[in-house]
């Protein structure tokens, strides 16, 4: 396959991911949401020099990693000093964060330390629109949203870290870590004198504007009324909340859906729904960030009222953060091993199983497909071809249906064919998470009972 020297295989392959790196070497370039794909795609094909810091076309990993870490030796999980399990102690913080609410914590910390002058971060601005907000008082941060896993294009992130003097914290998804990261390696290296800190998310998927839609038609809720919504909230796995706004009386209306068993939130945030690059990365665990915070998806956990995050701290100053946190009574946490990464994210993730081996089918296809080898490499087992084959035929054929907008096609085909896949799921949770058979059988040893109690 003839690789082109721009951002078109990005276009043709709705590989975009929003980060909008793009758009500080090529000031022609527009993010745009496509009506199709109802995802964000580049205006245009642009130049070599745009696609060269480009996520969805590449990423190179070990010389990021050399870059940013030197000598710090780098594993299968990346770049670890110390993994934790935390919970903020401010109920209400933990509450509206589903996980924990370590980020938040975090960054009050780090904004009443004289040696940082602000934080970017992402924020409601109206509707679907949320963009990167510079923050400069601890009293900001409990303003921000959770999670939003919607497509976004963040270009500001980049523009504000290069249109303000002094140190920030960056809180940044992994692909849009990528990208900043090799625009300012490639285009500006002392910018990175201006970061602080950056804090990482486990990454849940981005989901394209099908998804919304789709749950919208299920529940007859008005796609284009939205005047806000939350992914989390609420305690552990927490509730999809979408506000609507009515056009005569500007009156809000919220509506509430369950992540866990609503059937209609099961079709709408099918897998299929993903951004097409969500499906071949194999960075869900943020190897690029000082320190990386999500849900700890484990047997351990599944008592805790408020939510508990999984942190991987990469670098020491990041652990004496957590370390301090603790002391002064901010945060309850529990140093824990690699071993609770594997098993809340999954090795099919974690290592990248499922990734490699799609990406391997995608070039056997001719298909664009970006350039990544991360450190999990050398931990992956793909995943077997058949496997990826039918996968791919499945998404291409959901991708064109989303395309057509027949969402209850889709609904049919999960409460019919799909069914017995949809069941096992949560059958394979009950015995893992609630009856915890790894380790009845031997296969991970659970942290000790006494120590999980510190967590609501």
């Amino acid at each position: 396959m003839t690789r082109r020297l721009d951002l078109q295989p990005v276009i043709d392959s709705g590989m975009c991911i929003g980060c909008g790196v793009c758009l500080h070497v090529d000031d022609t370039l527009e993010l745009t949401l496509d009506a199709t794909t109802q995802a964000v795609t580049p205006s245009h094909a642009s130049t070599a020099e745009a696609a060269a810091v480009c996520p969805a076309i590449g990423v190179d990993f070990p010389a990021l990693h050399e870059w940013l870490f030197e000598a710090t030796d780098v594993g299968p999980f990346g770049v670890v000093d110390e993994v934790f399990l935390a919970q903020s102690t401010d109920a209400d913080r933990n509450l509206s964060a589903s996980s924990g609410g370590l980020i938040k914590e975090m960054l009050i910390e780090l904004l009443g330390r004289p040696d940082v002058d602000g934080a970017i971060a992402l924020t409601h601005v109206d509707g679907l629109d949320f963009q990167p907000v510079l923050l400069n008082h601890p009293d900001e941060v409990d303003t921000l949203p959770g999670s939003i896993y919607h497509a976004l294009s963040q270009p500001q992130a980049l523009e504000l870290l290069r249109s303000n003097e002094g140190r920030f914290v960056l809180v940044a998804i992994p692909c849009q870590l990528e990208g900043i990261y090799q625009w300012i390696r490639a285009h500006e290296p002392s910018l990175r004198d201006r970061i602080h800190t950056t804090i990482g998310l486990l990454c849940g998927w981005q989901f394209n504007h099908h998804a919304l839609r789709a749950i919208c038609q299920f529940k007859g809720i008005d796609f284009d009324a939205i005047s806000d919504i939350a992914y989390r909230g609420g305690g552990p796995i927490g509730k999809l909340r979408i506000t609507t706004r009515d056009p005569d009386t500007a009156d809000h209306e919220e509506h509430t859906i369950g992540r866990r068993v609503d059937f209609g939130y099961q079709v709408a945030f099918d897998r299929s729904f993903n951004l097409p690059r969500c499906h071949v990365c194999i960075d869900h665990s943020n190897f690029l960030a000082d320190v990386v915070v999500g849900d700890a998806w484990l047997p351990s956990t599944v008592t805790s009222r408020t939510g508990v995050s999984l942190i991987v701290s990469r670098t020491p100053e990041a652990t004496a953060l957590l370390h301090d946190l603790d002391a002064g009574g901010r945060v309850t946490t529990l140093t824990v091993t690699t071993d609770e990464v594997r098993e809340s994210q999954k090795e099919r993730i974690a290592f990248g199983d499922f990734a490699y081996a799609y990406a391997d089918h995608r070039r056997a296809l001719g298909l664009h497909t970006p350039e990544m080898t991360g450190p999990n490499r050398v931990a992956a087992s793909p995943v077997d071809p058949d496997e990826v084959k039918r996968f791919h035929a499945e998404f291409e054929r959901k991708r064109e249906l989303q395309a057509a907008r027949r969402y209850r096609f889709l609904w049919w085909r999960k409460a019919t064919v799909e069914l017995r896949r949809h069941i096992g799921r949560y059958v394979n949770w009950a015995l893992v998470r609630v009856l915890k058979v790894k380790s009845l059988f031997g296969g991970r040893k659970e942290p000790d009972r006494g120590d999980m109690a510190r967590f609501r």
